[in-house]
């Protein structure tokens, strides 16, 4: 009865895994679901991050994070997110 036990507890375990494992690869996705197209107060900006292209997400993402810690996302082929990005770089 033990042996029985023992390999019905392995058995969920390793489905478990495989389950959560497989979530894993199928959930990645881009962070922007829709972008803010205007501008942002750069006073309220606490932080700006890039992510270029990537094998789960096909498309440029351009996040601000603001000083009330709430993330947006601005339009990475506007104006207003590219000065960001060169001003970023460039220092």
């Amino acid at each position: 009865m033990n042996t029985a036990m023992t390999v019905i507890v392995l058995l969920v375990c390793s489905d478990v895994i495989y389950m959560i494992q497989g979530r894993a690869i199928q959930d990645p996705r881009c962070r922007c679901p829709k972008v803010h197209a205007g501008r942002v107060n750069i006073r309220l900006i606490r932080k700006l991050t890039y992510y270029p292209p990537r094998s789960h997400c096909s498309k440029e993402e351009v996040i601000v994070t603001l000083e009330t810690r709430d993330p947006l996302c601005l339009d990475p082929n506007g104006n207003f997110a590219k000065t960001l990005i060169e001003r970023q770089i460039k220092v």
